[in-house]
């Protein structure tokens, strides 16, 4: 895949993890925008970056640039950082199928996070983002909202149901 189609990956897999923890789900007419998608559960709209995060050498370890290289936001090959204002939350699809939804405070003036699945390491710190699959086996995050902590992905009834992402 070439990285628009991991783009379109990555943003299709937030469409369908939103839609399915009971968010509305938006997507701007054009790609002049800085989010991919904006998502809104009781009133409450957030815009969302979305990234698809492929292996960095080991596997178990998925690089996630914070930066624009390309389409409309560059200046030839000049990187663009992120700013604060861009977007609310990044949603990390990594190569393995693993998903995070991570605040942006949590990413703030970084240009790479990298994340590693299934060992114990500084990079473990994104695992409390982890955002489940319906029906998966992987543990809902705790929180995601940054400055907003009573925004968290918690499990309809049990264990083994589909997250919903909660506001008070």
């Amino acid at each position: 895949m070439d990285n628009k189609q991991k783009g379109n990956l990555a943003a299709a897999s937030a469409i369908h993890r939103f839609v399915l923890a009971g968010y509305t789900v938006s997507i701007p007419l054009t790609d002049t925008a800085k989010y991919d998608l904006v998502v809104e559960q009781d009133g409450r709209f957030q815009a969302v970056q979305c990234k698809y995060a492929g292996y960095e050498g080991n596997q178990g370890l998925y690089s996630v640039p914070l930066y624009v290289s390309g389409g409309n936001r560059s200046a030839g090959n000049r990187r663009i950082k992120y700013q604060e204002q861009d977007f609310d939350l990044l949603y990390v699809l990594c190569a393995n199928g693993r998903a995070y939804v991570i605040p942006f405070a949590a990413i703030a003036g970084q240009t790479t996070i990298t994340i590693n699945v299934g060992r114990s390491s500084k990079w473990s710190r994104w695992e409390q983002y982890l955002f489940a699959e319906p029906g998966g086996d992987c543990s809902p995050a705790e929180e995601f909202a940054g400055e907003n902590p009573s925004k968290s992905v918690k499990p309809l009834s049990d264990g083994n149901a589909e997250p919903s992402l909660d506001s008070p």
